[in-house]
């Protein structure tokens, strides 16, 4: 399977080193981080959270891309695919798990929605017949819509690291 994706605005592809500083500065970013955490990541869990997405495809075969605006160059955000093993009933570790974050001066211009679509079309390839999932705070309003518009059906309601959350999956063909 293909590790890069391109879209007509994008390039999903796998984190390199030189793309840490991007990163960083994303998940350092209180918008970004209201919903995800509450609070800005610091350098030392930014980096570990860097590693972790390498970590993922070294060892899983699947991951977060960084997402570049294919006309600047840019990382606007990450999305992609994960096994997070969470602490919560019920859990969504029963299939993959699919989740964003994307930087706010890029948000309302559909690049969520293109990045999204094209990973889905990625991991039906990867799990042919296998339903997704991904979980998101009850508060996070734009990231429900982004859900539902990719396909995502709301099942439970049920609590994550002190936080109320929706799980949502998503059938295959969806």
């Amino acid at each position: 399977m293909k590790l890069e994706i391109e879209t007509e605005r994008l390039r999903l592809r796998v984190h390199r080193l030189d793309d840490y500083p991007a990163i960083k500065k994303l998940w350092a970013n209180p918008e970004v981080t209201r919903f995800i955490g509450g609070e800005p990541r610091g350098e030392e869990d930014s980096w570990l959270k860097f590693l972790r997405m390498a970590g993922h495809w070294h060892l899983m075969g699947y991951g977060f891309w960084a997402v570049e605006e294919r006309a600047s160059g840019q990382i606007i955000g990450e999305l992609g695919f994960a096994e997070f093993k969470r602490n919560m009933t019920p859990t969504p570790s029963i299939v993959p798990e699919m989740g964003w974050a994307f930087d706010p001066a890029f948000h309302g211009k559909g690049l969520a929605t293109e990045a999204a679509l094209a990973a889905l079309a990625w991991g039906e390839e990867k799990w042919p017949g296998e339903r997704l999932s991904c979980i998101i705070t009850a508060e996070n309003a734009p990231s429900i819509k982004l859900a539902e518009r990719i396909g995502f059906k709301k099942s439970a309601t049920t609590e994550y690291q002190g936080d109320e959350v929706f799980l949502f999956f998503r059938e295959p063909g969806a």
